[in-house]
């Protein structure tokens, strides 16, 4: 039965976030007076540091998860770039364990979101920050793709028994010249470990207010016709019969609470 790998040290889950930073990115998020590319910035790092903390005990980091971060856009002569979206010490990383994450935040930032302390006194709260806010361009997405099948291919080479890898593409789903996602999303897919086959996610970040929509089986369900074709792009998720392992099955549940947490933050 596939999907039913013990996610451990012996056996890391690799996660590949796909992040859209074309100019149309500057445009609100819904009824948010900051920008889609601000929002992505806040929730990635909120992600993050959600993944650190579910994979941390008293003692140490569980080294059990690889993390890609990639940004993508274009320079003014329309030519893809699609690197990684790390700050800080982590800067030019294209794969980082989660223990490299947890030590290696670009800044700590002081957030005052209402808190207040004995006597009345507002709190900070420390924000760790791993990505800027950023845009640039088109949104050359199968580039984005092709890069996450680059990235998939050298990790499973190296950990062919463990968990597929998980992709997460976050778009506001704005096509800036670029070709049809279906082929290279198709070819996403087919990579494999042992265990099964690679995981295709989209985040959508709409333009238009609404309430939000979780892991939606039903293309009729989304307002963006964009949107609704990377729902045909995506893979399925493995239901409750596939999480064999407990280990497995106790990571995907903080996993995806960690995503509902960031889709509230990107609602």
């Amino acid at each position: 039965m596939p999907y039913t790998t013990e996610v451990s040290r012996q056996h890391k889950v690799l996660i590949i976030l796909l992040c859209d930073q074309s100019f149309s990115m500057e445009d609100p998020l819904g009824t948010s007076t900051d920008s889609r590319a601000h929002e992505l910035a806040r929730a990635i790092n909120r992600f993050l540091a959600t993944l650190v903390l579910v994979n941390t005990t008293p003692d140490c980091v569980i080294d059990r998860l690889d993390i890609a971060v990639i940004g993508y856009g274009s320079d003014d002569e329309g030519n893809p770039i699609v690197e990684p979206a790390f700050t800080g010490p982590l800067a030019g990383r294209e794969l980082v364990s989660i223990k490299e994450v947890a030590d290696g935040p670009g800044r700590i930032d002081k957030m005052w979101p209402g808190i207040k302390g004995e006597g009345g006194t507002p709190e900070a709260v420390l924000v760790p920050v791993w990505i800027d806010a950023k845009t640039q361009g088109n949104s050359p997405r199968c580039n984005a793709i092709v890069k996450a099948c680059e990235l998939i291919d050298g990790w499973i080479a190296s950990h062919p028994q463990s968990f597929p890898p998980i992709v997460i593409n976050i778009s506001d789903g704005e096509v800036g010249g670029d070709l049809d996602p279906i082929p290279y999303a198709d070819a996403l897919k087919q990579r494999a470990t042992h265990d099964g086959n690679v995981l295709f996610f989209t985040c959508c970040l709409s333009w238009a207010p609404g309430d939000k929509l979780l892991f939606p089986g039903n293309r009729e369900l989304i307002p963006n016709a964009i949107a609704g074709l990377f729902l045909i792009c995506q893979a399925f998720c493995p239901n409750k019969s596939s999480a064999g392992s407990t280990n497995t099955s106790r990571i995907f549940r903080k996993m995806h609470a960690a995503w509902r947490t960031t889709s509230t933050a990107l609602a």
